[in-house]
């Protein structure tokens, strides 16, 4: 089939008709996506750059929200160091209370008599018991059980064939008479002593006391500070801090340093002592301070952010570039009881004790502004980057918008045009085929 001819007037308008077109489709385009450039066939340099300038602040976008979290991070770390203060300045509260309760004295009642009254004294020895007079306490005593064991009228009494070779022996500490046969096993002889019974936290320690040469109140408050040195609880526990003193009126006074109480009873030589040193009230000042130790440690162990706890000495490392050049590293510390040296008291009796944890109490508060103060710098460091990242952000994007974006009231004026333009190349299309017409009309 022939080409077709047009006419030049025809061909024309109709090349003219198919630019509007073209240009109405990429109008269109660029209206229905907001951009004037939609792909490198739109303009290869400013999509490449304005593509990059995107991935930049998408990447620095990651960052921003990476340093939001490390904000949290150190909120939740003020938060735990803030409470933290509140417990040990409440931790140092308690001690100046405490400090403010003293420590009591028990001063003895009673006379003196350097001769014991005479009174039966029962041995038991390997199971069988003796039972004689005497009026002697201690080593006296020890020598008179010896001559009751050995002499001919009284030897073996309970037929355990005991002879001379027998040997009595008297430990003035624990006030225990042994009692040996030669070649046998020692035997241990409980009698009853002349002693006082001491009481500390319900634990019985008694102390005897070899007070057959004691003639007076200092020798008797003598022999008690040597029995008080050796003894130990029925735990175990040594007596400490415990000690017997005669004042001007001749009484024995005795006092406790330590923070749990001291209860005193028996007799001896004719001296009674009954009552009960240190102060309760210490004893449950130190369990308050105690508690408040525990709930230091507690708190600084709550106080982390997605598995990050600056109170227990993890580190936080904040990015704020996309190579990675530019960090913020925060140190973690130790925030606990034990990191801030404070340790739990267990004995508020002596001062010295009491003037020991406030002064960790102090360090501690010290230490603690100054993680206050290092954690408010960081802060201020991570949300000045933070705005900073942001505006970045901004200042990228709008600098790839200024490449890319198309202005839309521009646009729609150009789709007003192009919309004119075809209608007029369609009217001119329709003249000029209204030309090539007329040659009809001479067949007619």
């Amino acid at each position: 089939m022939a080409d077709i001819s047009l006419t030049a007037s025809m061909r024309s308008n109709l090349l003219s008709l198919q630019n509007t077109s073209s240009l109405m489709d990429r109008t269109q385009e660029r209206l229905a996506t907001g951009k004037k450039v939609n792909s490198a066939m739109d303009g290869p340099s400013s999509y490449y750059t304005a593509r990059s300038l995107n991935n930049r602040a998408s990447d620095l976008n990651s960052l921003l929200d990476s340093m939001g979290q490390g904000i949290s991070t150190i909120k939740a770390a003020n938060e735990g160091v803030e409470s933290i203060t509140s417990f040990v300045e409440q931790a140092k509260a308690v001690a100046n209370s405490a400090r403010d309760v003293a420590v009591s004295d028990v001063t003895s009642s009673g006379t003196f008599s350097t001769t014991p009254a005479a009174k039966d004294y029962t041995f038991t020895i390997d199971g069988e018991d003796i039972v004689f007079s005497s009026g002697k306490t201690g080593a006296a005593l020890a020598t008179d059980l010896k001559t009751y064991l050995t002499t001919a009228t009284t030897a073996d009494p309970a037929g355990l064939g005991w002879d001379s070779s027998t040997t009595v022996n008297y430990d003035n500490t624990t006030g225990q008479i042994t009692v040996k046969k030669n070649g046998d096993a020692a035997k241990t002889a409980s009698f009853d002593a002349y002693s006082f019974k001491l009481e500390i936290d319900g634990k019985a320690a008694p102390v005897y006391i070899d007070a057959s040469s004691a003639a007076n109140a200092t020798a008797v408050a003598t022999a008690i500070n040597n029995a008080l040195s050796g003894v130990t609880l029925d735990d175990g526990t040594p007596v400490t801090n415990v000690t017997a003193a005669v004042d001007d009126a001749n009484n024995i006074v005795i006092s406790s340093k330590d923070s749990y109480q001291v209860t005193f009873s028996g007799s001896a030589l004719g001296l009674t002592l009954s009552g009960t040193v240190g102060s309760s009230d210490r004893i449950d000042y130190m369990a308050q301070y105690n508690e408040l130790i525990d709930q230091i440690t507690d708190l600084a162990k709550d106080s982390g952010y997605k598995g990050i706890n600056l109170l227990r000495s993890d580190d936080l490392t904040v990015v704020f570039n996309e190579d990675r050049s530019s960090k913020l590293i925060i140190k973690g510390v130790d925030a606990t009881a034990e990191g801030l040296n404070m340790v739990k008291v267990s004995d508020w009796g002596d001062n010295a004790g009491l003037e020991d944890a406030l002064n960790r109490v102090d360090e501690a508060i010290g230490k603690l502004r100054t993680i206050s103060t290092e954690f408010g710098n960081n802060y201020s460091i991570l949300q000045t980057r933070e705005d900073f990242t942001d505006n970045l952000i901004n200042v990228l994007e709008e600098g790839s918008d200024k490449l890319i974006l198309a202005d839309i009231n521009e646009e729609s004026a150009n789709m007003l045009a192009l919309q004119t333009r075809q209608q007029l190349a369609i009217n001119s299309l329709s003249l000029a085929s209204q030309a090539a017409q007329s040659v009809l009309k001479l067949f007619s």
